[in-house]
């Protein structure tokens, strides 16, 4: 009985767009101290673009609470996972940033 052939190489991928953070470039402020997020865009899994995510200190600071609540994990934790430099890169992360709503 055939069987169907898989190619292993041939990952699947998330289809419309996606936004992954770019793990070697660590996020910054600028000289208007907005926070800085460097990520790769992706649409149906092709690179379409490294751009950054630019936020005020209080979305960053309402982003970085929402990520701490959702992970489980202490904010230093997770500041040192988004905000230091120290990760390599290894290709596009799996990590999808959903739009967070400005209400508390």
């Amino acid at each position: 009985m055939p069987t169907n052939q898989r190619n292993p190489r041939k990952q699947p991928h998330a289809k419309g767009w996606r936004m992954d953070p770019i793990p070697s470039r660590p996020a910054y402020k600028d000289e208007d101290g907005n926070v800085r997020i460097p990520i790769w865009l992706t649409k149906n899994g092709r690179h379409t673009a490294d751009t950054e995510m630019v936020l005020l200190p209080s979305e960053a600071e309402l982003l970085n609470e929402r990520l701490t609540d959702a992970i489980g994990d202490s904010p230093s934790a997770l500041q040192a996972a988004l905000l230091h430099a120290h990760v390599a890169a290894k290709g596009p992360g799996i990590t999808v940033v959903s739009k967070i709503p400005h209400s508390a």
